[in-house]
């Protein structure tokens, strides 16, 4: 099976934008519990290669986003929302590239 799915957690703002780019896989989260669950659900979709996740929705999953991100696939990606970034992002980034290569680098 292809990985070739997109699929997209955010707030209604951002969700309705991908729904009108044609993302058909898409969730609104308004708790921590359903973001966690839905991503992991995404997760564990083999149709899924990418998912697309809110900066302020990642920072409230953030031990779930770096336990599944040793994974290739599905790729997760994190967006900034309409009030703008968090910082998140970066965070994120500089957590994996740690784990990755054993020192922690500026970002």
């Amino acid at each position: 099976m292809a990985s070739d799915k997109i699929a997209v957690i955010g707030d209604r703002d951002t969700v309705t934008g991908f729904q009108m780019a044609g993302v058909r896989m898409c969730t609104v989260s308004r708790s921590q519990e359903v973001t966690r669950s839905t991503l992991i659900d995404y997760f564990r979709n083999p149709d899924v290669g990418l998912i697309i996740i809110t900066e302020s929705l990642a920072k409230e999953v953030e031990d779930t986003i770096l336990e599944i991100s040793e994974a290739p696939i599905p790729v997760i990606l994190l967006v900034p929302d309409r009030t703008g970034t968090t910082g998140a992002y970066e965070k994120l980034l500089r957590e994996l590239v740690r784990r990755a290569v054993g020192i922690d680098i500026k970002i």
